[in-house]
């Protein structure tokens, strides 16, 4: 692999971490090697721990790629709960070059790898042009995190942990414990309120001061250990971009908790744009809902609105089973009824499954188990279904072995008076060919 002069900037003192709102860099290539894949996947003992042979860097894509570093960067690999950043590098030393598309960046021990479907020569001068409005996105969920961790810390509320949410998703901090209605409300009262303040954000480089945090291939020695200040409200180590003052969040917003691993819990939450995009899709939400439930769009009027709708379902469910429950009593006397003149009988409904079928059962079971056998099956063709099989042993075990061979995705078992199998899929014809295998037994 060729190298060229100078020296490439480490991973904690690009031009990126430096200047997060810069949006356009010029460099120079140090080197470039194509991607090679490894011959075996690697060892996951560790999630932590990244590999710095560029040979072993995972693959995003199929197509070739080569393993770019430059002098410096203003993309930032991904580190610190922060995505890549993604953006272009267009070639200087000819005319018209066409920008090259850089999807990936990473970081592997003090180096900034850019993933790239070109190679370029080493010594290559080149512009580099940043995904701004990504880049800005991330900043005001990754900032908005420091703040809302450094104002639940003095509430008794560490964050033990925290995820960025792709596109479209909520992020969130784990917590040691569920916090109340009222601090939830408290913790968004003094985002907010130090979001308006618009405190100073500021980056310092301590010489001799470390961090447990750091990534077990990170040189502790040879590199620069950042750590954001939020005024006098939050002091951390972290390698991700930051906004430069606590105005340009925006804006923080709570969402729901969720627990995980014992009294753990996750709470969800937006900043920025994001937070911006997430209350303006919740009132077209809730506007829809109105509309189709005829009602203001007001939160509590929806609300009202879904606790009105709920209990009518409620009730019709309750009419519902007892209608079924009533059918499977009329369905019952048939089957009782049929089995004074024959040994087998059959009943099937398509549309009201198991739950049907087990009341049918509870009306028949005392008197088919000494006259006979009932098939009861529940589905309709291209729908999964149920089969209950019912009545003297030795017809239940006859008939079960004749189910296995009419209908083909049948399974199930059962010994003595009852045999209960499943249907994934009814096929067209069987439920028919299943009857007239019941008549001709």
């Amino acid at each position: 692999m060729a190298v060229a002069d100078p020296i490439p900037s480490i991973v904690g003192a690009l031009k990126c971490q430096k200047d997060s709102y810069l949006r356009t860099f010029e460099t120079q290539v140090i080197s470039c090697q194509e991607y090679t894949p490894p011959p075996t996947p690697q060892s996951t003992k560790s999630k932590t721990k990244k590999s710095t042979d560029p040979s072993k860097f995972p693959q995003t894509t199929d197509s070739k790629s080569w393993l770019i570093e430059l002098a410096d960067s203003v993309l930032f690999p991904e580190g610190g709960g922060q995505p890549t950043d993604k953006g272009t590098i267009t070639p200087l030393s000819a005319e018209k070059a066409d920008p090259i598309p850089i999807a990936s960046i990473q970081r592997h021990g003090l180096r900034c790898i850019h993933f790239s479907p070109k190679p370029l020569t080493p010594g290559t001068k080149v512009r580099q042009d940043i995904d701004f409005p990504r880049r800005w996105y991330h900043m005001q969920q990754h900032t908005g995190q420091h703040l809302l961790s450094a104002i639940m810390d003095g509430m008794d509320l560490p964050t033990l942990g925290w995820s960025m949410g792709a596109a479209g998703e909520m992020n969130y901090v784990e917590l040691p414990r569920k916090p109340s209605e009222t601090e939830i409300r408290v913790v968004q009262e003094e985002c907010n309120k130090a979001i308006r303040e618009n405190v100073g954000i500021t980056v310092e480089t301590p010489e001799g001061k470390g961090s447990d945090s750091l990534p077990e291939d990170y040189d502790r020695e040879k590199g620069v250990v950042r750590f954001i200040k939020i005024g006098d409200l939050d002091y951390n180590a972290c390698c991700g971009t930051h906004l430069k003052q606590t105005s340009h969040i925006g804006v923080i917003l709570l969402h729901h908790t969720a627990s995980v691993r014992g009294t753990n819990c996750r709470l969800y939450f937006s900043a920025g744009d994001r937070a911006i995009k997430t209350a303006t899709e919740s009132i077209n939400g809730l506007r829809s809902i109105a509309v189709s439930m005829s009602c203001a769009s007001a939160p509590a009027e929806v609300a009202a609105g879904v606790q009105r709708l709920s209990e009518q379902v409620s009730e019709a469910r309750k009419k519902e089973k007892k209608m079924l429950a009533e059918i499977a009593g009329f369905e019952g006397a048939r089957i009782r009824a049929a089995l004074q003149d024959r040994e087998r009988v059959f009943s099937c409904r398509s549309t009201d499954g198991l739950d049907f079928v087990n009341m049918v059962v509870f009306e028949i079971k005392d008197v088919v188990k000494e006259r006979g056998v009932v098939v009861l099956c529940s589905g309709e063709v291209k729908t999964a279904g149920s089969i209950v099989v019912l009545g003297k042993p030795d017809l239940v075990e006859r008939m079960a072995a004749n189910i296995k061979e009419v209908v083909t995705t049948a399974k199930g078992g059962g010994k003595g008076e009852k045999w209960q199998g499943k249907v994934t899929e009814w096929q067209k014809g069987e439920i028919e060919a299943l009857r007239k295998a019941v008549d001709e037994v």
